[in-house]
């Protein structure tokens, strides 16, 4: 037991921020899993090896689900409309295209 929480303990102190500790590990997990699964075919179709696709994807997604969780509380984030979920989402994707928000 021990040694699980030493584990933790850094991923813990990591969150700069109250509000990114709101989100639940499951939750984060689907959320990264549903986006990788709908980026890597596209990183796929232009050619990517599906390892280096989905690697890609995973990457990718945690960094604009790092946006959301800087400026958005859990409980604002589940409220938001589809289309106010998509407009965050491209500009936040914008963002780590540029380099503005790193993993």
């Amino acid at each position: 037991m021990k040694t699980f929480i030493a584990l933790l303990l850094p991923a813990t102190l990591y969150a700069s921020d109250s509000a990114e500790l709101d989100y639940k590990t499951a939750f984060l997990w689907q959320w990264v899993t549903n986006c990788a699964q709908v980026m890597a075919p596209e990183f796929e179709r232009q050619g990517m090896p599906r390892h280096y696709a989905m690697s890609w994807a995973v990457t990718g997604c945690s960094c604009v689900i790092d946006g959301f969780r800087k400026d958005y509380p859990f409980e604002s984030i589940i409220q938001l409309t589809s289309e106010e979920r998509r407009a965050a989402g491209e500009f936040y994707a914008d963002q780590c295209r540029k380099g503005e928000i790193t993993l």
